[in-house]
């Protein structure tokens, strides 16, 4: 297979991964509140975003798929200098983040994406990167098992010692120093991954966003119908301010489509529409609160609390 079909089939397999989560989740929104966007931006790529933009259910959503292509790979794709900067690059990926209306359903997140660099035109190096973490404002320590669960069932594929480092992985890359605490519960996160080969590395891409889906799905479906009051929702939308501190000043994904001339309206999708910020709201919290603030100042593997 020479390199164009294996590009080609690569972003086939996420563009796919992309379908399946759009089609698993569009049945929450009304449907009239759903934009299908078929993107081309001239010397980048093509891509697919669905969005929800103050939607009846979802105060914000977006699924991405997007298929690109580089002169130069900047350092924020790895987060640090090597020997793949600055090189021409593929690649491709789906990102998702889903920022529901009712405080009782937190916010989650999942990526999944393939790099590829050039050198003297053949494949110098390819890796496999994504997760996914869950940003609760009302804890629910069922859904924080059933989370780590989902987790630890995804990494088991390749391993039994891949869950303890994916998720120490994701607990040091989402957390905000400035803060010191962390964006949520955490979940599984990889970068510059590499598989004995590239179907590994689709088939777990692939698991990664079924158990995202059916653990989210069922948070969802759990408190969907809970009540809450103005309190919680002044309190998601106090904790939304993080979410939004995170992504533009330590985010990566951010970092790179900016700095390699990404399509603006896909790379910020990821913030929602309603946040606030208060003078020293965190000295006014409630015992619920509290418990969520213990959840993300010290992380823990929910699975050993059963």
């Amino acid at each position: 297979m020479n390199t164009l079909d294996k590009q080609t089939q690569i972003a086939n397999a996420f563009s796919q991964i992309h379908s399946d989560i759009v089609s698993e989740f569009k049945c929450y929104e009304t449907e009239k509140k759903i934009i299908n966007d078929l993107w081309e931006k001239k010397g980048l790529g093509t891509g697919h975003s669905v969005i929800i933009d103050d939607g009846d259910f979802f105060d914000k959503a977006g699924i991405n798929f997007s298929n690109i292509r580089g002169d130069k790979l900047p350092d924020s794709s790895i987060g640090s200098t090597n020997k793949s900067s600055g090189l021409p690059y593929f690649a491709t990926g789906v990102s998702v983040v889903f920022h529901p209306k009712n405080p009782n359903i937190p916010t989650s997140h999942l990526n999944v994406r393939y790099f590829c660099t050039y050198k003297n035109n053949e494949v110098f190096e390819e890796w496999f990167g994504g997760g996914f973490d869950l940003t609760p404002y009302i804890l629910d320590e069922e859904d924080c098992k059933d989370w780590h669960f989902a987790a630890k069932d995804t990494c088991d594929f390749l391993g039994n010692e891949y869950f303890e480092k994916f998720k120490k992985n994701c607990d040091e890359y989402f957390f905000l120093p400035h803060r010191k605490e962390h964006r949520g519960i955490g979940g599984i996160f990889y970068e510059k991954q590499l598989f004995k080969n590239t179907d590994i590395g689709l088939e777990f891409s692939k698991r990664v966003g079924q158990n995202y889906t059916e653990t989210y799905k069922k948070i969802i479906d759990k408190h969907k119908n809970t009540e809450y009051s103005d309190k919680d929702v002044k309190f998601q939308r106090f904790r939304r301010g993080r979410y939004v501190e995170f992504n533009l000043v330590y985010d990566r994904g951010t970092l790179f489509g900016l700095q390699s001339g990404g399509r603006i309206e896909s790379i910020l999708m990821s913030l929602p529409n309603a946040v606030e910020w208060h003078y020293k709201f965190d000295s006014e919290l409630t015992p619920n609160n509290k418990k969520l603030y213990t959840a993300i100042k010290k992380p823990k593997d929910w699975t050993e609390d059963v």
